[in-house]
Protein backbone atom coordinates (compact mmCIF):
# COMPACT_ATOMS: atom_id res chain seq x y z
CA UNK A 1 0.00 0.00 0.00
CA UNK A 2 1.38 3.84 -0.95
CA UNK A 3 1.14 5.94 2.42
CA UNK A 4 -0.81 8.85 1.81
CA UNK A 5 0.68 12.33 2.05
CA UNK A 6 -1.23 13.72 4.96
CA UNK A 7 1.37 16.79 6.08
CA UNK A 8 0.00 20.14 4.86
CA UNK A 9 3.52 21.30 5.04
CA UNK A 10 4.45 17.88 3.18
CA UNK A 11 2.10 18.79 0.47
CA UNK A 12 3.34 22.61 -0.04
CA UNK A 13 7.05 21.35 -0.52
CA UNK A 14 5.38 18.67 -3.09
CA UNK A 15 3.64 21.40 -5.02
CA UNK A 16 6.39 23.75 -5.03
CA UNK A 17 9.30 21.60 -5.95
CA UNK A 18 10.74 19.20 -8.60
CA UNK A 19 10.90 16.85 -6.17
CA UNK A 20 12.49 13.43 -7.54
CA UNK A 21 11.27 11.15 -4.78
CA UNK A 22 8.84 11.31 -1.37
CA UNK A 23 10.67 9.20 0.87
CA UNK A 24 8.63 7.62 4.32
CA UNK A 25 9.59 5.69 7.05
CA UNK A 26 7.64 4.67 10.37
CA UNK A 27 9.12 8.23 11.79
CA UNK A 28 10.28 10.72 9.02
CA UNK A 29 9.22 11.48 5.61
CA UNK A 30 11.28 13.28 3.25
CA UNK A 31 11.10 15.28 0.24
CA UNK A 32 13.67 14.58 -2.02
CA UNK A 33 14.41 17.32 -4.29
CA UNK A 34 16.97 16.97 -7.70
CA UNK A 35 20.46 18.03 -6.41
CA UNK A 36 20.90 20.21 -10.16
CA UNK A 37 18.61 21.45 -11.41
CA UNK A 38 20.36 21.71 -14.44
CA UNK A 39 19.03 18.23 -16.40
CA UNK A 40 21.58 18.21 -19.19
CA UNK A 41 20.81 15.85 -22.48
CA UNK A 42 17.83 13.72 -21.82
CA UNK A 43 19.08 11.37 -24.34
CA UNK A 44 16.66 8.31 -23.36
CA UNK A 45 14.56 7.88 -20.38
CA UNK A 46 14.61 3.77 -20.65
CA UNK A 47 15.36 2.83 -17.53
CA UNK A 48 15.60 5.99 -15.25
CA UNK A 49 13.98 4.27 -12.56
CA UNK A 50 16.04 1.23 -12.03
CA UNK A 51 18.78 3.20 -12.28
CA UNK A 52 17.30 5.47 -9.36
CA UNK A 53 16.58 2.37 -7.48
CA UNK A 54 20.61 1.16 -7.84
CA UNK A 55 21.77 4.52 -6.76
CA UNK A 56 19.00 4.58 -3.80
CA UNK A 57 19.75 0.49 -2.43
CA UNK A 58 23.80 1.23 -3.21
CA UNK A 59 22.97 4.03 -0.37
CA UNK A 60 21.38 1.76 1.73
CA UNK A 61 24.13 -0.72 1.24
CA UNK A 62 26.39 2.11 2.26
CA UNK A 63 24.44 3.08 5.77
CA UNK A 64 23.18 6.14 4.56
CA UNK A 65 19.87 7.83 5.34
CA UNK A 66 16.80 7.88 3.41
CA UNK A 67 17.14 10.84 2.37
CA UNK A 68 21.03 10.79 1.55
CA UNK A 69 19.30 7.22 -0.70
CA UNK A 70 17.24 9.38 -2.78
CA UNK A 71 19.71 12.19 -3.84
CA UNK A 72 22.18 9.06 -4.58
CA UNK A 73 19.45 7.31 -7.24
CA UNK A 74 19.15 10.59 -8.48
CA UNK A 75 22.95 11.03 -9.36
CA UNK A 76 22.74 7.70 -11.05
CA UNK A 77 19.49 8.29 -12.92
CA UNK A 78 20.59 11.39 -14.72
CA UNK A 79 23.70 9.89 -15.79
CA UNK A 80 21.31 6.87 -17.07
CA UNK A 81 19.10 9.33 -18.89
CA UNK A 82 22.10 11.20 -21.07
CA UNK A 83 22.38 8.19 -23.03
CA UNK A 84 20.71 5.48 -25.03
CA UNK A 85 19.90 2.51 -23.50
CA UNK A 86 19.51 0.88 -20.21
CA UNK A 87 23.05 0.51 -19.06
CA UNK A 88 25.20 2.60 -21.31
CA UNK A 89 24.60 5.26 -18.73
CA UNK A 90 25.37 3.75 -15.71
CA UNK A 91 28.48 5.79 -13.95
CA UNK A 92 31.34 3.72 -12.10
CA UNK A 93 31.38 4.06 -8.48
CA UNK A 94 34.42 6.67 -8.92
CA UNK A 95 31.70 8.87 -11.49
CA UNK A 96 29.02 9.01 -9.13
CA UNK A 97 31.68 9.99 -5.96
CA UNK A 98 32.82 12.32 -7.88
CA UNK A 99 29.25 14.14 -9.07
CA UNK A 100 28.24 13.72 -5.45
CA UNK A 101 31.08 15.67 -3.82
CA UNK A 102 30.09 18.50 -6.69
CA UNK A 103 26.56 18.58 -6.03
CA UNK A 104 27.24 18.10 -1.73
CA UNK A 105 30.56 19.08 -1.14
CA UNK A 106 31.05 16.13 0.80
CA UNK A 107 32.86 12.63 0.15
CA UNK A 108 30.18 9.40 -0.64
Amino acid sequence: MIPTVTSTLTLSRLRNTTAVCYIRDAENEYVVESGSRDTGAEVDTTGAGDAFATGFLLGLLKGKGLEECGLLGDIVARFSIAKLGTRQGFPTFNELAQRYRELYSKPL
